[in-house]
């Protein structure tokens, strides 16, 4: 292991322009990209990079927040849709130093336009003082993605929804084409559930809780969309769900928050654990929403099987 790993501090490289390429030099730093060890190189020598307040490092990714308490600002001009506010000390401020010290001792270039700030509040318009790294201004952002999910300063999440949306449209159309293409309802359900399912419903416990009824609306129209070009020849939404024995997209998401809390309560050292109330267990919560989903289902069904009263005039 200690041959391997110096052997990929004593590397040469060189330029190459068409048919010419310069002379050869040594590299004494750095990892190559591509190679097995190299993320665990990686982690190793960023250990140290560890800022005064909370911090989220995910492969060369840094991310540095900080919740700003009443005493630590001064607020002016505040309204009900806007207001300015002033650090009396600016944590991410003397973070941000910290990064760009320990970027220039190892020797690492930090990517000033690659950073960006957001700040999350309830107000409608928030002024705050900004944060500069190395004389330059970092870009105030109103929604920022960390690992694939959208962040709006008002926590709505209605940008992760029209991302998602977005992303699995060409999905949706490919459904029609191989519709037509002749490929059978097994196989195109199949598709759903590996390319536009898993977008609709990724790390669903991490924003759905917070989308507003018309966006969980719009989530349930693009899977009945879809739904209804793999089963034309079915009349409605329900009959499509238990021909393929599937749950309404709002009631798998529900799920899938539930089971998350249930595995955040199994495990004391969770960093959530302390936030989750001990009422009920997320056993008796899923038990809870199964029998509302199966009584939802059953209401449905009588309503449809119920015949029309006859009313005569007297």
């Amino acid at each position: 292991m200690f041959h391997h790993i110096s052997s990929e501090l004593s590397r040469a490289f060189c330029l190459k322009y068409q048919t010419l390429c310069s002379v050869y030099r040594h590299c004494h730093i750095g990892v190559p990209q591509g190679t097995i060890l190299g993320p665990l190189l990686w982690n190793a020598f960023v250990y140290n990079l560890q800022p005064a307040i909370s911090h989220i490092k995910y492969a060369d990714d840094t991310t540095i927040y900080n919740v700003v308490k009443k005493s630590h600002v001064t607020v002016r001009d505040s309204t009900a849709r806007k207001a300015t506010i002033i650090f009396s000390e600016n944590p991410l401020q003397m973070s941000a130093d910290y990064a760009a010290d320990w970027c220039h001792t190892n020797y690492m270039l930090l990517n000033t336009t690659k950073s960006m700030t957001c700040t999350f509040t309830l107000q409608k318009t928030l002024s705050s003082t900004p944060i500069q790294i190395n004389n330059t201004t970092i870009e105030e952002k109103s929604s920022v993605c960390l690992l694939g999910v959208t962040y709006d300063n008002h926590l709505k999440f209605s940008q992760h929804v029209d991302k998602a949306i977005e992303k699995t449209r060409g999905s949706v159309h490919a459904i029609t084409r191989l519709k037509r293409a002749g490929v059978g309802t097994k196989s195109l359900t199949l598709f759903y559930k590996a390319r536009i399912l898993p977008i609709l419903s990724y790390a669903a416990p991490s924003w759905y809780p917070f989308l507003s009824n018309h966006d969980k609306q719009r989530l349930e129209r693009h899977q009945k969309l879809c739904l209804r070009l793999i089963h034309p020849e079915l009349d409605n939404y329900d009959e499509r769900l238990a021909h393929q024995s599937l749950n309404e997209l709002t009631v798998s998401l529900d799920i899938a928050c539930l089971r998350y809390i249930e595995k955040i309560r199994g495990n004391e050292c969770h960093p959530l654990f302390s936030y989750i109330p001990t009422i009920t267990t997320g056993k008796n919560l899923l038990e809870g929403l199964h029998r509302w989903k199966n009584h939802r289902r059953q209401w449905k069904n009588h309503r449809k099987q119920a015949k029309p009263i006859s009313r005569s005039a007297c």
